[in-house]
């Protein structure tokens, strides 16, 4: 099959005005369901206070921005006063209780929220209702943000058929290579990577799905994505009919990446929340949370299991690799992407991570030139301490460097046996062999940057994705394009080009 050519710049994206209009119609309908409770009905904070508060107040009271030194993003920090020295809250006395003589207040100056619209004579009133009924805090720990505690959010369906393409960010073969899984707007859809031919949706899913993984029965996924800035989510659930569901993670921001460990029976999840958890399966297939790991400082991009599952591997774009141990703890960090001696000298976010299938090496890339191919036990006898620094910054590691020449860095990468794959934002799929690292084949350019990759080593196939929203599946052994098709249900192929500037 002839790779299709496409032009190679990619614009922004603009949303046409009319875009805004669903979502307001939904907020309006969503708040209508917790005002239409009865007057007698006990108001929950978790259920009915928190996300009220989250969506008009923490903008300007939040943890980064504190307007009249307070903040309400905590219950603990609500129940605090703020410059004005009065009582936040009365717990059966509102008229006593600056949160609702605030939000009453016929002086702009200082009602709340300012500069913006007032809350609606029923907010006000659930409000009221809330305090006069004790101010009751029903969450699980008043010092955790409120975001962390409210009930997963019910999402919308999919299009039906969509207007344009969208980025697939994730993708997985199925255990037996027989379909594959790609991310859409609010959905998973199942393919058949013989022919390209759809044969499921799921959805009500997140806006955006960030990562997917099969359990190794094959008949349950795992994905994870969630909305920039606002909301992350883990959901399982079956592939045969998006049934049977469970919200295993609801986060402050996007679950970017999961791993199952080799057994099925461990998953790991990172993102932009920049933090680690760890959940394992019981016996009826459900999962419950085990441990976290809050050592990082930005984002973790993406995580892994090792190869016998000892290690939890995790990149983060703050130029650091980590290894946890299997419990949670820091077993060692990784600073080649922060070296500043020699050839490969520099800082570089990290986006991807992958290991060996049957041995101790780690492959890490993102932005520069090259991948680092390294050992955690090797890593950690570098580390030492503060006595010999000076030493080990003037040699050279272990580290073995693996040239790609991507300008855009790599976004992704998988094994396959004594294979590595590599995915690039310059469009070009990578294909090396181990344990040399020896380039054995490039495949076609793209044109487009490749977000998406997974490979199925019993099949000889990977798949790639792309930010206009195309999946290519290819064959590993001769580097032949098989099958390409748009994962946006109703598109012809050719819409793609309508993301890209002549």
């Amino acid at each position: 099959m002839t790779l299709r050519p496409l032009l190679p710049a990619v614009p922004k994206c603009r949303l046409h005005p009319s875009a805004w209009r669903l979502p307001l119609v939904m907020l309006v309908a969503l708040s209508g369901m917790n005002l239409a409770r009865g007057a007698d009905d006990e108001v929950s904070f978790v259920r009915d206070i928190a996300p009220l508060l989250t969506r008009r107040c923490t903008g300007c009271h939040g943890p980064t921005k504190v307007e009249g030194d307070y903040r309400l993003h905590t219950f603990a920090a609500l129940q605090k006063t703020g410059a004005s020295d009065s009582p936040t809250l009365t717990p059966g006395q509102p008229e006593q209780s600056e949160l609702y003589l605030r939000l009453i207040d016929e002086n702009e100056s200082t009602r709340m929220p300012q500069l913006d619209d007032p809350l609606s004579a029923g907010q006000i009133a659930l409000v009221e209702r809330w305090i006069r009924q004790g101010a009751r805090f029903d969450g699980r720990d008043p010092n955790a943000s409120f975001k962390s505690q409210m009930p997963p959010r019910a999402h919308p369906a999919a299009p039906e058929v969509y207007r344009v393409a969208v980025p697939v960010q994730a993708c997985a073969f199925s255990p037996d290579g027989r379909v594959v899984a790609l991310g859409g707007h609010h959905e998973v859809t199942i393919w058949n990577p013989q022919n390209g031919a759809l044969l499921r949706r799921l959805g009500n899913l997140p806006k955006r799905i960030q990562s997917i993984v099969f359990e190794p029965s094959g008949a349950r996924l795992l994905v994870a994505g969630g909305t920039p800035g606002d909301y992350g989510e883990i959901v399982a659930l079956d592939v045969a009919d998006g049934g049977n569901r469970q919200v295993v993670q609801t986060a402050e921001d996007l679950v970017l990446s999961i791993a199952l460990s080799h057994d099925g029976q461990h998953l790991a999840s990172g993102g932009a929340d920049r933090v680690v958890r760890s959940f394992t399966r019981d016996a009826q297939g459900r999962w419950s949370f085990a441990w976290d790991s809050r050592l990082f400082s930005d984002w973790i991009t993406e995580v892994a299991y090792g190869a016998r599952d000892e290690f939890v591997l995790v990149a983060c774009r703050d130029y650091a690799a980590k290894v946890l141990t299997s419990d949670g703890a820091l077993y060692t960090t990784y600073n080649g992407h922060q070296r500043q001696f020699g050839s490969e000298n520099g800082r570089f976010e990290i986006y991807a991570l992958a290991v060996e299938a049957d041995g101790p090496r780690i492959f890490t890339a993102g932005l520069g030139r090259s991948i680092r191919m390294w050992e955690a036990a090797k890593a950690q006898v570098e580390n030492g301490s503060a006595a010999d620094m000076e030493e080990r910054f003037a040699q050279a590691g272990h580290t073995k460097y693996l040239p790609h020449d991507a300008r855009r860095g790599v976004f992704k990468l998988a094994t396959a046996g004594n294979q590595l794959f590599a995915a690039t934002g310059d469009g070009r799929l990578r294909q090396y062999e181990l344990p040399d690292g020896k380039l054995l084949r490039e495949y076609p350019d793209q044109h487009d940057w490749l977000f998406g990759l997974a490979v199925h080593p019993a099949t000889q196939r990977a798949i790639t994705t792309t930010r206009t929203g195309i999946a290519r599946v290819w064959n590993t052994a001769t580097g032949e394009l098989l099958q390409e098709w748009l994962g946006a249900p109703g598109l012809p192929l050719d819409a793609a080009a309508r993301l890209v500037k002549p």
